[in-house]
């Protein structure tokens, strides 16, 4: 039987994620960001099975700067003998966003500058070395998968640009990932869903709006990987593809946007899809997510049906949801994973 699996590594308050699909014998993987600088320890031998087996890493995505998705990939990009070469590379460097030439951004700086020595292929299937929704190709050329960019759209990339040069020029440069940043939210004694699903501010983070968002189809499967992209932005792109199936996309896996913060999980956004699985990569630190908002609107305004809640932490923030008596009125279930923050999930 054909195999397509997410698996999340334990990455702390990040992302770190391996797509792997294929038949027995000619598995193929794409790894989608690197997670805190510890991740690493996961990922390497991860990359050397890969490696040992014959395998291929068709593809290698980081989707944007912010520490919890890139410090991980830093390792990966400068170790001195990486285990395995990716067949192809997406991420938006300052060049690749058209620039003239935060410790993230620097951090950004120094990945673009290991990928040219390295000389991994880096955008080609992208018009002018860009990866985003107006740039990308019908077909992206990875074999077996099937992938549709969803962002960044122009309005991501336009916003991301200036302030990236506003950087490097040494303008304000304290304040660039802290811009549209919301507040640490509490986590209710009640987890009353009606009222949690109540609307609220959406994200507006710069480096999360030139965030590299994707769906991605195997043998009739689809997961959706949302990075950390804004919901307008998914909305936007969403959308048509939506109204082409009669009002909701089905995707069978969606790994939630900015690790379940309620600032990137909107009614608009769940309501165009017809999806019953829910992946949240996060343990908590630092910022608190998933926040209790952002899963409720996900129970509310899902599809009709079984539905589950995939967290590959257990964490005062993710064990309240696992409450027998709500699980039962909302019709859910929740999985964790393991004590170290592994979770594989089976598409």
């Amino acid at each position: 039987m054909s195999e397509f699996r997410l698996t999340m590594l334990p990455a702390g308050d990040g992302d770190c994620l391996i797509l792997t699909w294929g038949e027995p014998g000619l598995r193929r993987h794409a790894v989608v960001d690197g997670g805190r600088a510890s991740t690493y320890g996961a990922l390497r031998p991860r990359l050397e099975t890969i490696a040992e087996g014959g395998e291929a890493l068709e593809l290698l995505v980081l989707t944007h700067v912010d520490a919890d998705h890139i410090e991980g990939g830093l390792k990966y990009v400068e170790d001195a003998d990486p285990p395995v070469v990716p067949k192809r590379v997406w991420y938006n460097s300052f060049d690749s966003l058209g620039g003239f030439g935060a410790r993230s951004v620097a951090q950004g700086d120094r990945y673009a500058a290991a990928i040219a020595k390295l000389g991994w292929r880096l955008n080609e299937a992208f018009e002018d070395g860009l990866v985003s929704v107006a740039t990308a190709p019908s077909d992206l050329g990875v074999p077996g998968l099937r992938v549709t960019v969803l962002g960044p759209d122009g309005d991501g990339v336009e916003a991301m640009r200036g302030k990236w040069a506003d950087w490097r020029t040494g303008h304000d440069p304290a304040r660039f990932a802290r811009t549209g940043r919301l507040s640490r939210s509490s986590m209710p004694p009640v987890l009353d869903v009606e009222n949690l699903a109540a609307p609220g501010k959406t994200d507006t983070e710069l480096p999360n709006g030139s965030s590299i968002a994707i769906l991605a189809e195997y043998d009739g499967r689809r997961i959706l990987l949302a990075g950390d992209a804004h919901p307008d932005t998914l909305v936007r792109s969403i959308a048509p593809l939506a109204k082409a199936e009669g009002g909701r996309l089905r995707v069978d896996v969606f790994k939630v946007s900015h690790h379940g913060s309620r600032g990137n999980v909107t009614r608009e956004l769940v309501e165009l899809l017809d999806c019953r699985r829910f992946a949240i990569s996060t343990d908590g630190t630092r910022h608190g997510h998933p926040d209790p908002e952002a899963i409720a609107r996900l129970l509310a305004f899902a599809p009709p049906g079984p539905r589950e809640l995939l967290f590959n932490y257990a964490t005062d923030r993710t064990r309240p949801w696992a409450d027998p008596d709500l699980a039962r009125r909302w019709d859910y279930t929740c999985r964790y994973g393991e004590s170290n923050g592994l979770l594989s999930i089976d598409i």
